[in-house]
């Protein structure tokens, strides 16, 4: 009987052990999760529950971004630093979401919307126009900034703006995919110049302007303040037309963009944004690019993007 009693006792000691050492674990593990989510700020994100994209990135610490490498975001081939006003937005975002690096690929523009929807890339941040087309295929996020044309002609060029074309000689080079294919192929509809042609990209299309392929060539005006500051020799020999006016569909407004399965993490990129704007930041950022804020101010009414096709 005694051996029974002894054997009843250590038995319950053995439970109430286990049961302590069994809280004492769970109690960990809730710490743990604590530490965790005080590891992030996540006031930014629905509920305060990290997009399943955002949660990914964290754990990768490295956020991918598609750019063709163009004025807006590109690597600096003298620090190989990641440079531009994009850039300069996307590194501050991605910090502030917990995500420590930021990473560009470097794709043609046209194929930047196949890429970010084919996972190649987390998004795109690369001077992308909100247009509804495009909307059709990926999410957009709030406008960055708005942005015109230029028009850039030898030094030597009576072409001062579109009024002064040679309706049977003037050919105006474009890259493909940009807005800028749409304004100077109507121009060729409409009879105001000879040819439209498709001269690459922005460095390829300088060059054939410099070499007489073609007579004019029309891009970003932000990518051709950047040059001129940056890189004059790029624009050696050629000038802005002084006359050149955009119409209300040139003018565009800048939105990085994400596949629809990453609607949520965008909006998390949106609040950062908001908060990056109340603070001036952007306007900062652009100074430090060397570019006018005064000529990419957004208006209120264009703020939040305008041609998402779906929300989910």
């Amino acid at each position: 009987m005694r051996r029974k009693h002894l054997w009843k006792k250590l038995t319950a000691a053995l439970t109430i052990t286990a049961t302590i050492l069994s809280l004492t674990a769970c109690g960990s593990s809730s710490a743990s999760t604590a530490t965790s989510d005080k590891k992030y700020d996540n006031h930014y994100c629905e509920n305060g529950k990290p997009s399943k994209l955002l949660t990914q990135l964290r754990e990768s610490g490295t956020l991918t971004v598609g750019s063709s490498g163009d004025s807006y975001a590109y690597i600096d081939k003298d620090t190989n630093e990641f440079c531009g006003i994009d850039a300069e937005i996307i590194k501050e975002v991605a910090k502030r979401l917990g995500i420590p690096n930021v990473q560009m690929k470097l794709i043609n523009f046209s194929e930047l919307i196949v890429n970010v929807n084919n996972g190649n890339i987390d998004m795109i941040t690369d001077g992308m126009y909100q247009k509804e087309d495009r909307a059709e295929q990926i999410y957009y996020g709030d406008t960055w900034y708005s942005q015109g044309g230029i028009l850039v002609v030898p030094e030597d060029s009576s072409i001062d703006g579109q009024d002064t074309f040679d309706p049977k000689k003037t050919v105006v080079g474009y890259t493909a995919g940009t807005i800028w294919q749409t304004r100077v192929e109507q121009w060729a509809k409409d009879g105001l110049i000879k040819e439209a042609r498709d001269t690459g990209d922005q460095s390829s299309s300088l060059t054939a302007l410099q070499y007489g392929k073609i007579d004019a060539f029309l891009t970003d005006s932000t990518v051709m303040e950047d040059m001129k500051i940056r890189t004059p020799e790029a624009l050696k020999g050629l000038k802005f037309a002084k006359n050149y006016k955009d119409t209300d569909a040139e003018v565009g407004y800048i939105a990085p963009a994400v596949s629809f399965d990453n609607i949520a993490f965008m909006k998390e990129v949106n609040n950062v944004l908001k908060e990056l704007r109340d603070e001036g930041f952007i306007d900062k950022s652009f100074k430090k690019v060397g570019l006018d804020p005064t000529l990419h101010t957004v208006p209120d009414d264009k703020l939040k993007c305008f041609v998402n096709t779906r929300d989910k």
